[in-house]
């Protein structure tokens, strides 16, 4: 899972710069708020984060990731998973879903 987490990781680094090249934000699902990412291969998730823990949600599963300390990106990790989050581009690793290349799609709508 190394290799995948440097390679995810690689990948978010050059997504984020180029969106900072372009403008991009930082506008990832902090307080509570509920953000959709789409990635590379078509997969989308939505994040919901807080400055302790992240709710990544899939179509069929669920990580709580608790916040973990990062000199290069915002970082949530357990066991399972992994996720670094620079501005609207995020990079997500489990065993069973790498996703190197998401980028910040939409604000989803929770009523």
């Amino acid at each position: 899972m190394g290799e995948l987490l440097l390679q995810a990781f690689f990948w978010a680094v050059i997504l984020g710069s180029v969106a900072c090249s372009l403008g991009g934000g930082s506008a990832y699902g902090q307080d509570g708020q509920t953000v959709t990412y789409r990635c590379l291969d078509d997969t989308t998730f939505t994040l919901r984060a807080s400055k302790d823990f992240a709710i990544v949600q899939f179509a069929n599963g669920e990580y709580k990731l608790p916040r973990r300390p990062s000199d290069i990106a915002l970082k949530y990790a357990s066991d399972q998973a992994t996720l670094y989050l620079d501005g609207d581009f995020a990079a997500f690793v489990a065993e069973d879903r790498p996703l190197p290349g998401c980028v910040r799609s939409e604000r989803a709508e929770r009523g």
